[in-house]
């Protein structure tokens, strides 16, 4: 359960409920008021992060860029790069010091995003079945669109 709905004693303050103030998102019938683990709004920070890392181009090799990606200048990479590790640090700070989430929770989010990562490979192996029944309904594939901007 969150830090927040712990005994006062244990010194956690909910801010939530602060001075009798309540919200509107903490009561109803579809509200889990002991879901925080894990966090995935520092999963969601966390993932964007990683996504600002790896487009700053800082930490790959220049031959493994994608087709149509530039180098950045030191001023863009620096740019991603605070932006990449600052963005989820700053959520860190906030869901535990709102006494939403423990350190774990954060912990336990970024294990799933990378996990999730990994295990995306996996539907890889529907591509030919997506091909099979688009062909099956004479449908054609989408082309994609994104990375097309600058075209």
């Amino acid at each position: 359960m969150p830090p927040r709905l712990l005994p006062k004693e244990y010194g956690f303050l909910d801010t939530v409920r602060r001075d009798d103030a309540q919200s509107v998102w903490m009561s109803g019938k579809y509200v889990n008021l002991l879901a925080a683990m894990p966090s995935m709004h520092f999963g969601y920070a966390f993932s964007i992060g990683c996504t600002m890392l790896y487009h700053s181009t800082m930490l790959r090799r220049p031959d493994t860029l994608e087709k149509g990606e530039f180098k950045k200048s030191w001023f863009w990479r620096l740019f991603y790069v605070l932006f990449g590790l600052a963005y989820p640090t700053l959520i860190a700070v906030t869901i535990i010091a709102t006494a939403n989430h423990y350190f774990l929770d954060a912990m336990v989010a970024s294990s799933y995003v990378a996990l999730s990562y990994v295990c995306n490979r996996v539907f890889f192996v529907f591509v030919p079945l997506e091909d099979w029944l688009l062909w099956a309904i004479r449908a054609d594939k989408p082309v994609p669109t994104t990375g097309d901007r600058r075209r």
